[in-house]
């Protein structure tokens, strides 16, 4: 196993910079430093976490434990400050004519000494100051990361660990400035969970982004979020400058049994299922762009659910990572293997091959590439599918699902007859759409700006009726039909919106309230919902919420309960992940890879020339 080394900076800018990806792979060693724009004070960062580690050492020293914990104002921690080092660094400043830096370094020390007084006041049962804290400043000298049959040793310095007083160890970076979209700073924390996690087997971390500007904020980020962000951001480029040679990936592949030809593959099933004393025949094969389905024929007696309940006896045998999906279809079972190598399906290559004329109006949009190599569309005007309900696990390919449906609308049409509102609450799934001309309302990444779109949706909607009752219109398509465009359609799209769910009881009851009034009377207003989950549970995905969003798109889950849910069957827990996904338009379930667009593409088609 070959490993490599590695700072945690340098697998940041890596994630976010293509350049300095490029030359570090070229055998260039790309600066990580940054500088600040001419004119700016400078804000002493290692400074301030230079004094931050003092103190949180000193709070949590076992000699001075029973001084500290009676501790119980900012000022009483200032005044340590003020007496061991913060009066020295100041005259220092001042010495040199930065007064003004020597001001601002001052008041983040006093927001620092304030934040660790209100940690001590939430924490329950406190005695001393390490129940609040686990460590400061933890040097990650080498944690070695497996990157397929690889490995590289990042190496990390800590601000701080945790204990959270609702949500356990909790990581803890310090910020003196705030990053655009605080991008960056988010790909950062989400590498420090994931070397912790290495770090500490069988510890999950949440984590906190502290901001002194010099006043303070925090933006907390759950341990699901920061795995998706590791997952979604940090995992492929660690793979790209890690993991396996093309060649060397196609010569392990060639030792599986996914390799075999569709012939073979038809063969070595049926000996598979003849061991288990359950006899098939093979009657189709069909390759689809990320597996391969066979029809096949059950022999008299043989239950289609006696064959479902081999499928984990099949991995062995077939040398499959996980239970394939095997169920009934019109005259025969089917099963579905993974393919050796998955072909990516691109939106910009399903336009090329006739995908737009498959899209019947200007809200239709593609669930995906089907199993024998048609698109599989919706549209939005249909009541059928006017609106949608989409779930998906960590590494499913929900996120790229949404950006592919909104970029297959907006490249068809214009901003004047399609707007998009985005619910983001990661901040990073639509980062970089801000001041299109297709945004209703500005990206929305707090639960507070998701419901006032909501409500003003509503608003909205109420309007076009009235305009609609004025026309004598039934709905929007048909006013648009008789050439009064100046009411563009509207998609609501929502990443995430368990945290709408989960805020409180009455944020719930008002959430669902505006879902419900959406759901039945948004179509014909030409408004339409997508709420999307990576938290397809019943507390989440509530009875009123399913029964108003008609389509159901179902990546893969984590389990056989979470595609019950969405899709009221099991089957999604089997879904090989990166885009594969089952949908239920009412007429029974449909297979699909989702469609890919890459980011240059999407961004772009959110800025019409």
């Amino acid at each position: 196993m070959a490993h490599h080394t590695l700072t945690a900076s340098e697998l940041k800018f890596a994630v976010l910079d293509p350049d300095w990806r490029a030359k570090w792979l070229a055998g260039e060693k790309p600066s990580t430093r940054t500088f600040a724009p001419a004119g700016t004070m400078r804000a002493l960062s290692v400074l301030f976490h230079k004094e931050a580690e003092k103190l949180v050492g000193w709070l949590t020293a076992r000699e001075s434990l029973a001084a500290t914990a009676k501790i119980d104002s900012a000022d009483g921690l200032v005044d340590h400050l003020w007496a061991t080092s913060l009066q020295t660094l100041t005259d220092k400043l001042f010495a040199q004519g930065r007064g003004e830096e020597a001001a601002l370094f001052t008041e983040r020390m006093r927001n620092f000494c304030a934040r660790l007084i209100d940690l001590k006041r939430q924490t329950k049962n406190f005695e001393n100051w390490q129940d609040v804290f686990v460590g400061a400043e933890q040097q990650l000298a080498r944690i070695r990361v497996p990157v397929g049959r690889n490995a590289v040793d990042i190496r990390a310095r800590v601000d701080a660990i945790r204990i959270h007083p609702e949500r356990r160890l909790e990581v803890v970076d310090y910020k003196l400035n705030q990053g655009h979209e605080q991008k960056a700073d988010l790909v950062q924390l989400a590498i420090y969970a994931h070397l912790l996690t290495i770090w500490r087997p069988g510890c999950e971390f949440c984590g906190t982004l502290e901001y002194y500007l010099p006043s303070f904020s925090e933006v907390n980020v759950s341990r699901t979020d920061l795995s998706d962000i590791f997952a979604g951001m940090v995992a492929p480029v660690l793979g790209e400058m890690f993991g396996p040679k093309p060649e060397a990936r196609t010569a392990a592949a060639k030792t599986t049994m996914s390799v075999r030809n569709p012939d073979a593959l038809g063969r070595a099933t049926v000996e598979a299922f003849r061991g288990f004393n359950l006899g098939v025949e093979v009657a189709g094969v069909i390759a689809g762009p990320q597996l391969v389905r066979l029809r096949l024929t059950p022999a008299p007696g043989v239950k289609v659910a006696s064959l479902a309940n081999r499928a984990e006896d099949l991995q062995i045998p077939l040398s499959l990572a996980e239970p394939p999906l095997i169920k009934a279809g019109k005259g025969y079972v089917i099963l579905d293997l993974p393919r050796p190598e998955p072909k990516p399906c691109l939106l910009k290559e399903a336009f090329a091959h006739g995908l737009d004329s498959a899209l019947k109006s200007i809200v239709a949009f593609p669930i995906g590439i089907g199993v024998e190599g048609d698109p599989v569309v919706a549209d939005f005007a249909d009541p059928n599918t006017c609106h949608a309900l989409v779930a998906g696990s960590t590494g499913s390919g929900k996120s790229e699902w949404l950006k592919a449906l909104v970029a297959s609308m907006l490249l068809r049409s214009a901003p004047a007859h399609v707007q998009i509102a985005l619910i983001d609450p990661k901040i990073l799934t639509f980062a970089g759409v801000e001041g299109s001309p297709y945004l209703w309302r500005p990206v929305a990444t707090t639960l507070a700006d998701a419901m006032a779109i909501l409500r003003d949706a509503v608003a909205e909607m109420d309007a076009r009726y009235q305009a609609l009752a004025r026309g004598g219109f039934v709905n929007l398509g048909e006013r648009v039909r008789a050439g009064q465009t100046d009411l563009p359609f509207l998609v609501l799209i929502f990443d995430e919106f368990a945290d709408l769910i989960l805020a409180g009881r009455e944020d719930k009851k008002e959430f669902e309230s505006l879902v419900a009034r959406i759901a039945g009377k948004g179509r014909a207003a030409g408004i339409h919902l997508v709420l999307a989950t990576q938290r397809p549970d019943r507390a989440v995905v509530t009875g009123l919420v399913k029964a108003n969003l008609p389509l159901k798109v179902c990546l893969k889950v984590a389990n056989a309960v979470n595609a019950q849910i969405v899709l009221d069957e099991p089957g999604a827990e089997s879904l090989f992940g990166k885009g594969d996904l089952l949908c239920d338009f009412g007429k029974g379930l449909v297979r699909a890879q989702g469609l890919f667009i890459p980011q240059p593409e999407f961004l772009a088609a959110f800025n019409p020339a």
